[in-house]
């Protein structure tokens, strides 16, 4: 059965577009115009996951994702907005987006970022075990496999977050950098390094071992222990 996706898009041809490219990629998509559309279809059919812009009539984004997030916790959240700010991404973020995509996004990407978003939700939920990490992202901290809690900055979690997707897999230099909302081929390189070893010395001074974030010469860096998402207070 092909997943079941919802595209929230207040442009009629931009949404049919979409559905459309979405529709060949294998998705059951359904377009909606704004979050009473969006509402109607939930309660009729449902869905695992809603891609949303922010700027909609009536209701804004924001909004909606905070509501759903709080009503369907296992929905998954797909942002793709004009609104490409480091703080609109914070925000994005913390009302519930499981991805913040900035337009105007490749079809291809925007797939890709789909396609991991419903892995991660079918996935099975594990205890924090002796070698995970727990990324709490509301909150701005991220828990030891020992239970120690590091307060990080809006940045950080970004970067965290990144990692997380990909699960011990490396993450590319321009992934990271882009979804910082930086021009990848503008963007100093030697200030995403500077975060990353920041990050690492905080893990560091609270972990028996090394920090888990490795850097990847030439490529990016990678979370070498698992790292779960998860944002309820232990």
């Amino acid at each position: 059965m092909s997943p079941r996706l919802a595209l929230v898009e207040d442009d009629e041809d931009l949404r049919d577009e979409m559905c459309f490219q979405l529709g060949r990629a294998g998705f059951d998509v359904f377009g909606c115009e704004d979050g009473v559309s969006l509402d109607r279809h939930l309660a009729n059919s449902g869905c695992e996951l809603v891609v949303m812009d922010l700027g909609l009539p009536g209701e804004d984004g924001l909004s909606i994702s905070a509501r759903l997030r709080a009503s369907r916790p296992g929905l998954g959240l797909v942002m793709l907005t004009a609104r490409g700010r480091l703080q609109d991404r914070l925000d994005g973020l913390d009302r519930g987006a499981d991805a913040y995509l900035v337009k105007p996004v490749d079809t291809r990407e925007l797939i890709a970022v789909i396609q991991t978003v419903l892995r991660r939700l079918a996935a099975p939920a594990s205890p924090l075990g002796r070698q995970e990490w727990l990324l709490r992202y509301r909150s701005l901290e991220i828990v030891s496999p020992e239970g120690r809690v590091i307060s990080i900055s809006g940045m950080e979690v970004i970067l965290l977050r990144e990692l997380a997707k990909t699960g011990t897999e490396v993450v590319a230099r321009r992934q990271l950098i882009e979804a910082l909302g930086h021009d990848y081929l503008l963007f100093d390189q030697r200030r995403l390094d500077t975060a990353m070893s920041r990050l690492r010395h905080k893990l560091e001074e609270v972990s028996p071992d090394k920090s888990p974030i490795r850097a990847v010469r030439g490529v990016g860096y990678v979370f070498a222990t698992p790292l779960r998402e998860d944002d309820e207070t232990v």
